[in-house]
């Protein structure tokens, strides 16, 4: 992400489009179902990070693939919750489920 935290590199900040990444999320599982592995119940969906502050739309490049269910349409989904209980109740970060989906990106590409 830069060596700079204050001033990452301009792919990660001012909400980067990366076309590419965002429709080979969508063949992605979900990657909160499969850390826990759960069976995915609906269609998978890239989220951006949330919380980087002045409204500004993360980076293509912070996004995480997640199901609809955990996105925003189940009981405990991420925009329902909001970030950090989200983030307390299943014991994870945003950032490890993005390192999670650039996983599998990797793997699909291979």
């Amino acid at each position: 992400m830069g060596n700079n935290l204050l001033k990452p590199a301009p792919e990660y900040r001012n909400g980067y489009k990366d076309p590419k990444r965002m429709a080979n999320i969508h063949n992605l599982p979900c990657s909160l179902c499969f850390l826990k592995g759960w069976q995915q119940k609906s269609k998978t969906i890239a989220h951006h990070k949330i919380g980087l502050g002045l409204g500004k739309k993360a980076s293509d490049l912070l996004t995480m693939s997640l199901c609809d269910n955990c996105h925003t349409k189940g009981q405990d989904a991420i925009h329902h919750l909001g970030k950090v209980s989200w983030e307390e109740k299943f014991n994870v970060t945003e950032q490890d489920l993005i390192t999670i989906t650039n996983r599998m990106l990797e793997n699909a590409t291979d």
